[in-house]
């Protein structure tokens, strides 16, 4: 499928009156072409052999690799085509550039934002075989440069394992014994910066037993909305409505109670938040059809705060960016497994004292997200 010679690019005018306007795609997607809603970054997209200041720290961002040892192959409604083992190189490809960032900053973690292999894995009987293969590059870059793998769970876990069968594997990177079965945590990147990265399948009908509460809940919502007998299908559903479908998912009100109280706590410390997960939370960030089913009560949750900058998320495979009424940037990545080879689709974060520069490669622009972390820093 060819490529479209523009892209619509969401932008604000002084009123914060959002307006669509058309970029050019190699401007949209050309590293390391700056936001267009920032202004140039005196940092100067540090590489290893700049004169610019160096960030603080760095960390790595990597979405939808879906990997399988399979033959290319369309996906499921036979319009986007599926580049299994080039993944695996792309991967490489990644991992041994963050070794080399490594070397200059700081690096000390990647956020790996999930649906990691394919759902053919199960269907070929190898997603245990199909992991591991995929997890050697991070495992090898973990223990190179001793940076941690945070994994987020997709809907593609949960087509490969149930949910019960990810808590006990390498896939699960936060201390889930008190909120089991949920997946969700925070840790802090830096003093005065902290992610929190939220479960967007707790409510859903995939990776548990059909005889669960979780399940029920999870079903009824769906055939409230949904009344196709494919449940994956949007068919009949319109705009917003297209995300009630069964590869999406949603957050429960305990987790939303929880994020309202991690938020208070980032407040009172003078935190600057990064919110990350699987499926994105903003409608202008990603096409309807990949959107978290209650994505609503959490942006009324993060807009109750000053202290968020971004969310960063994977699932809706052709990427998409968005800067709301709060000033909260929305990133979606685009996903490897549908990038060329050629080409690729990661990015490295780094943390300046007035600002996180995200600096992305092959199909991930780069953006200058300002969150005045200096006088923070300095004063505390």
């Amino acid at each position: 499928m060819s490529e479209p010679t523009e892209l619509p690019f969401h932008s604000t005018d002084n009123n914060n009156t959002t307006m669509a306007v058309n970029i050019p795609l190699k401007v949209m997607f050309a590293a390391p072409d700056v936001d267009l809603l920032s202004p140039p970054s005196k940092h100067e997209y540090y590489t290893q052999n700049s004169n610019s200041p160096k960030p603080l720290i760095s960390f790595g961002i990597i979405s939808d690799i879906q990997y399988a040892d399979n033959d290319d192959c369309w996906n499921y409604d036979k319009t986007r085509l599926r580049r299994y083992r080039n993944a695996l190189k792309l991967v490489n490809e990644a991992c041994s550039q963050w070794k080399k960032i490594h070397d200059e900053t700081p690096l000390l973690f990647i956020l790996q934002l999930g649906d990691i292999i394919d759902g053919i894995c199960f269907q070929n009987k190898k997603s245990d075989e199909d992991l591991q293969t995929i997890l050697e590059p991070f495992n090898q870059l973990k223990s190179d440069i001793h940076c941690q793998i945070y994994h987020h769970w997709g809907n593609h876990e949960f087509y490969n394992f149930k949910r019960d069968t990810l808590h006990s594997s390498p896939l699960c990177s936060f201390n889930t014994k008190q909120i089991y079965p949920a997946y969700y945590g925070t840790f802090e990147v830096c003093k005065h910066l902290r992610v929190i990265s939220l479960d967007t399948y707790e409510t859903s009908a995939l990776g548990v037993d059909e005889t669960s509460t979780i399940y029920q809940q999870a079903l009824d919502m769906l055939t409230k909305h949904n009344k196709n007998e494919d449940l994956n299908s949007p068919e009949n559903l319109r705009g917003h409505q297209k995300r009630f479908v069964l590869f999406n998912g949603g957050i429960s009100d305990k987790q939303l109670e929880w994020l309202n109280k991690q938020l208070t706590e980032a407040s009172k410390n003078k935190e600057k938040v990064i919110i990350t997960g699987h499926i994105p939370i903003h409608p202008s960030a990603c096409e309807h059809l990949c959107l978290l089913w209650n994505y609503k009560e959490v942006l009324d949750t993060l807009w109750q705060y000053d202290c968020v900058i971004a969310v960063i998320c994977g699932h809706g495979h052709d990427g998409g960016y968005f800067r709301d009424r709060k000033n909260i940037h929305h990133l979606t990545f685009p996903a490897i497994v549908e990038t060329d080879p050629n080409t690729n689709a990661f990015a490295t974060a780094h943390v300046y004292p007035d600002c996180l520069l995200i600096q992305g490669v092959g199909r991930i622009s780069t953006y200058q997200i300002d969150c005045q972390l200096e006088n923070i820093l300095t004063s505390s």
